[in-house]
Protein backbone atom coordinates (compact mmCIF):
# COMPACT_ATOMS: atom_id res chain seq x y z
CA UNK A 1 0.00 0.00 0.00
CA UNK A 2 1.37 3.37 -0.86
CA UNK A 3 0.52 6.42 1.12
CA UNK A 4 0.38 9.92 -0.38
CA UNK A 5 2.16 11.61 2.47
CA UNK A 6 2.23 15.28 0.49
CA UNK A 7 -1.46 15.27 1.24
CA UNK A 8 -1.38 13.57 4.75
CA UNK A 9 1.02 16.23 5.97
CA UNK A 10 -1.20 18.75 4.88
CA UNK A 11 -4.22 17.66 6.77
CA UNK A 12 -5.91 14.35 4.69
CA UNK A 13 -6.99 11.92 6.57
CA UNK A 14 -5.91 9.09 4.61
CA UNK A 15 -4.78 9.65 1.04
CA UNK A 16 -3.44 6.03 -0.57
CA UNK A 17 -3.36 3.41 -3.41
CA UNK A 18 -3.89 -0.29 -2.75
CA UNK A 19 -0.75 -1.73 -4.78
CA UNK A 20 -0.67 -5.38 -6.28
CA UNK A 21 1.03 -6.73 -2.64
CA UNK A 22 -2.23 -5.83 -1.45
CA UNK A 23 -4.02 -7.79 -4.32
CA UNK A 24 -7.00 -7.30 -6.56
CA UNK A 25 -9.46 -4.94 -4.89
CA UNK A 26 -11.15 -3.92 -7.26
CA UNK A 27 -15.18 -5.09 -8.28
CA UNK A 28 -14.74 -6.36 -11.90
CA UNK A 29 -12.58 -9.91 -11.13
CA UNK A 30 -13.44 -13.31 -10.98
CA UNK A 31 -12.62 -13.70 -7.20
CA UNK A 32 -15.48 -10.99 -5.75
CA UNK A 33 -15.43 -12.53 -2.23
CA UNK A 34 -11.29 -12.91 -2.07
CA UNK A 35 -11.75 -9.02 -3.41
CA UNK A 36 -14.17 -7.47 -1.02
CA UNK A 37 -11.21 -9.06 1.83
CA UNK A 38 -9.01 -7.47 0.23
CA UNK A 39 -10.91 -4.12 0.01
CA UNK A 40 -11.33 -4.66 3.71
CA UNK A 41 -7.91 -5.59 5.03
CA UNK A 42 -6.54 -2.09 3.24
CA UNK A 43 -9.55 -0.10 4.50
CA UNK A 44 -9.04 -1.36 7.98
CA UNK A 45 -5.04 -0.81 7.81
CA UNK A 46 -6.50 2.82 7.61
CA UNK A 47 -9.06 2.88 10.49
CA UNK A 48 -11.81 2.44 7.92
CA UNK A 49 -15.16 1.04 7.86
CA UNK A 50 -15.44 -0.82 4.67
CA UNK A 51 -18.94 -0.59 4.53
CA UNK A 52 -18.91 2.85 3.91
CA UNK A 53 -16.96 3.31 0.89
CA UNK A 54 -18.45 5.73 -1.31
CA UNK A 55 -17.47 4.65 -4.93
CA UNK A 56 -18.35 5.42 -8.47
CA UNK A 57 -19.62 3.77 -11.84
CA UNK A 58 -16.67 4.97 -13.73
CA UNK A 59 -17.03 5.15 -17.65
CA UNK A 60 -14.57 7.10 -18.60
CA UNK A 61 -16.30 10.16 -18.62
CA UNK A 62 -16.06 13.57 -17.37
CA UNK A 63 -19.02 13.54 -14.67
CA UNK A 64 -18.46 14.23 -11.35
CA UNK A 65 -20.62 13.93 -7.80
CA UNK A 66 -20.63 15.49 -4.63
CA UNK A 67 -20.77 12.65 -1.95
CA UNK A 68 -22.75 13.98 1.34
CA UNK A 69 -22.81 12.09 4.52
CA UNK A 70 -26.26 9.68 3.19
CA UNK A 71 -24.03 8.22 0.56
CA UNK A 72 -21.88 6.39 2.88
CA UNK A 73 -21.88 2.63 1.25
CA UNK A 74 -22.50 3.71 -2.34
CA UNK A 75 -20.81 0.76 -3.47
CA UNK A 76 -21.60 -2.54 -6.32
CA UNK A 77 -24.19 -4.69 -4.25
CA UNK A 78 -25.05 -2.14 -1.64
CA UNK A 79 -28.40 -0.84 -1.10
CA UNK A 80 -26.58 2.56 -2.13
CA UNK A 81 -25.64 1.67 -5.92
CA UNK A 82 -22.48 3.92 -6.75
CA UNK A 83 -22.93 7.28 -8.56
CA UNK A 84 -24.16 6.58 -11.88
CA UNK A 85 -21.76 7.13 -14.88
CA UNK A 86 -19.31 9.46 -12.90
CA UNK A 87 -15.66 9.71 -12.60
CA UNK A 88 -14.76 11.99 -10.14
CA UNK A 89 -15.88 12.28 -6.23
CA UNK A 90 -15.73 15.55 -4.38
CA UNK A 91 -17.15 15.59 -0.63
CA UNK A 92 -16.63 17.91 2.11
CA UNK A 93 -17.58 15.60 5.16
CA UNK A 94 -14.88 14.79 7.13
CA UNK A 95 -14.57 11.14 7.77
CA UNK A 96 -16.28 10.15 4.46
CA UNK A 97 -14.29 7.33 2.76
CA UNK A 98 -14.28 8.04 -1.08
CA UNK A 99 -12.32 5.05 -3.35
CA UNK A 100 -11.74 4.66 -7.39
CA UNK A 101 -10.26 1.64 -9.04
CA UNK A 102 -7.45 2.15 -11.99
CA UNK A 103 -5.18 -0.21 -13.52
CA UNK A 104 -3.21 2.24 -15.72
CA UNK A 105 -5.39 5.53 -15.76
CA UNK A 106 -4.62 8.58 -13.70
CA UNK A 107 -5.52 8.63 -9.91
CA UNK A 108 -5.53 12.20 -9.49
CA UNK A 109 -6.43 13.74 -5.58
CA UNK A 110 -7.34 17.17 -4.84
CA UNK A 111 -7.48 18.80 -1.77
CA UNK A 112 -8.60 22.41 -0.63
CA UNK A 113 -6.39 22.63 2.56
CA UNK A 114 -8.75 26.37 3.53
CA UNK A 115 -12.13 25.00 3.22
CA UNK A 116 -11.17 21.03 3.42
CA UNK A 117 -12.65 20.19 0.72
CA UNK A 118 -11.41 17.46 -1.29
CA UNK A 119 -11.82 14.09 -3.54
CA UNK A 120 -10.54 11.73 -6.26
CA UNK A 121 -10.74 11.93 -9.90
CA UNK A 122 -10.80 8.96 -12.41
CA UNK A 123 -8.45 10.68 -15.42
CA UNK A 124 -8.09 7.96 -18.13
CA UNK A 125 -7.31 8.82 -21.50
CA UNK A 126 -10.96 9.89 -22.19
CA UNK A 127 -11.52 11.89 -18.78
CA UNK A 128 -8.54 13.35 -19.61
CA UNK A 129 -9.05 14.40 -23.13
CA UNK A 130 -12.39 15.87 -21.53
CA UNK A 131 -10.76 17.86 -19.32
CA UNK A 132 -12.49 16.38 -16.24
CA UNK A 133 -9.67 17.02 -14.13
CA UNK A 134 -9.98 20.69 -14.97
CA UNK A 135 -13.91 20.57 -14.31
CA UNK A 136 -13.16 18.93 -10.57
CA UNK A 137 -11.36 22.03 -9.99
CA UNK A 138 -14.29 24.59 -11.93
CA UNK A 139 -16.70 22.34 -9.60
CA UNK A 140 -14.56 23.23 -6.55
CA UNK A 141 -14.32 26.52 -7.07
CA UNK A 142 -18.40 27.07 -8.17
CA UNK A 143 -20.25 25.21 -5.66
CA UNK A 144 -17.52 25.21 -2.65
CA UNK A 145 -15.89 28.40 -2.81
CA UNK A 146 -12.24 26.78 -3.30
CA UNK A 147 -9.80 29.33 -4.42
CA UNK A 148 -7.23 26.97 -6.18
CA UNK A 149 -4.24 28.46 -5.38
CA UNK A 150 -5.18 26.80 -1.91
CA UNK A 151 -5.92 23.67 -4.15
CA UNK A 152 -3.33 20.73 -3.41
CA UNK A 153 -2.81 17.89 -6.14
CA UNK A 154 -1.60 14.73 -6.30
CA UNK A 155 -1.08 12.68 -9.68
CA UNK A 156 -0.74 8.68 -9.05
CA UNK A 157 1.13 6.59 -10.41
CA UNK A 158 -0.65 5.37 -13.94
CA UNK A 159 0.32 4.48 -17.71
CA UNK A 160 3.24 6.97 -17.93
CA UNK A 161 4.59 8.25 -21.00
CA UNK A 162 7.14 5.75 -21.26
CA UNK A 163 4.22 3.00 -22.06
CA UNK A 164 0.86 5.01 -22.95
CA UNK A 165 0.34 3.93 -26.44
CA UNK A 166 -2.86 4.89 -28.38
CA UNK A 167 -4.19 5.08 -32.14
CA UNK A 168 -2.95 7.46 -34.58
CA UNK A 169 -6.17 8.98 -34.14
CA UNK A 170 -6.05 9.13 -30.47
CA UNK A 171 -3.00 10.66 -30.96
CA UNK A 172 -4.06 13.41 -33.09
CA UNK A 173 -6.70 14.28 -30.84
CA UNK A 174 -4.97 14.91 -27.67
CA UNK A 175 -2.43 16.96 -29.86
CA UNK A 176 -5.35 18.66 -31.19
CA UNK A 177 -6.41 19.12 -27.53
CA UNK A 178 -3.00 20.72 -26.92
CA UNK A 179 -1.75 18.02 -25.03
CA UNK A 180 2.05 16.57 -24.85
CA UNK A 181 2.01 13.96 -27.33
CA UNK A 182 5.59 11.58 -28.26
CA UNK A 183 4.62 9.84 -32.07
CA UNK A 184 1.61 7.65 -30.41
CA UNK A 185 2.57 7.76 -26.46
CA UNK A 186 0.55 9.88 -24.76
CA UNK A 187 1.61 11.95 -21.56
CA UNK A 188 -1.22 11.37 -19.18
CA UNK A 189 0.51 13.09 -16.04
CA UNK A 190 1.64 16.29 -17.75
CA UNK A 191 -2.22 16.63 -20.13
CA UNK A 192 -3.66 16.74 -16.14
CA UNK A 193 -0.94 19.01 -14.53
CA UNK A 194 -1.58 21.45 -17.66
CA UNK A 195 -5.25 21.19 -16.52
CA UNK A 196 -4.25 22.07 -12.99
CA UNK A 197 -2.09 25.19 -13.98
CA UNK A 198 -4.46 26.54 -16.12
CA UNK A 199 -7.05 26.17 -13.58
CA UNK A 200 -5.09 28.24 -11.21
CA UNK A 201 -3.72 25.54 -9.25
CA UNK A 202 0.03 26.88 -7.75
CA UNK A 203 3.22 24.33 -9.82
CA UNK A 204 4.67 24.18 -6.17
CA UNK A 205 1.09 22.28 -4.93
CA UNK A 206 1.09 20.00 -7.54
CA UNK A 207 2.61 16.67 -7.10
CA UNK A 208 3.34 13.75 -10.04
CA UNK A 209 4.11 10.06 -7.82
CA UNK A 210 5.86 9.38 -11.34
CA UNK A 211 5.32 5.70 -11.84
CA UNK A 212 4.57 3.77 -14.31
CA UNK A 213 1.98 0.84 -13.80
CA UNK A 214 2.95 -1.09 -17.36
CA UNK A 215 6.61 -1.08 -16.90
CA UNK A 216 7.00 -1.73 -13.09
CA UNK A 217 5.00 -4.97 -11.60
CA UNK A 218 4.12 -2.98 -7.67
CA UNK A 219 0.81 -2.09 -9.29
CA UNK A 220 -1.92 -3.68 -11.51
CA UNK A 221 -1.63 -2.62 -14.83
CA UNK A 222 -4.24 -3.78 -17.61
CA UNK A 223 -1.85 -3.09 -20.44
CA UNK A 224 0.38 -5.52 -18.89
CA UNK A 225 -1.74 -7.84 -17.86
CA UNK A 226 -5.88 -7.27 -18.56
CA UNK A 227 -7.27 -9.64 -15.97
CA UNK A 228 -9.55 -7.08 -14.14
CA UNK A 229 -7.28 -6.13 -11.28
CA UNK A 230 -7.40 -3.25 -10.27
CA UNK A 231 -5.72 -0.81 -7.44
CA UNK A 232 -8.08 1.01 -5.37
CA UNK A 233 -7.29 4.44 -4.39
CA UNK A 234 -8.52 5.60 -1.43
CA UNK A 235 -9.25 9.11 -0.48
CA UNK A 236 -11.11 10.31 3.29
CA UNK A 237 -10.75 14.21 4.80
Amino acid sequence: MLRFGALERLGVAVAVMSDASDGDCGFRGSEPALAARRRRHVCERCAIDPHHLVCAQQVHGSTLAWARETDRGRQPGASLEPFPETDAILTEVRGLPLAIFVADCVPVLLYDQRNHVGGLVHAGREGTLSRITEKAIAAMRESRGSDPVDIHALIGPSAGPCCYQVSTEMAASFADAGFPVNGRNLDLWKANLLQLQASGVPQSHITIHGTCTVCTTTFFSHRRQPNGARNMAFFTL
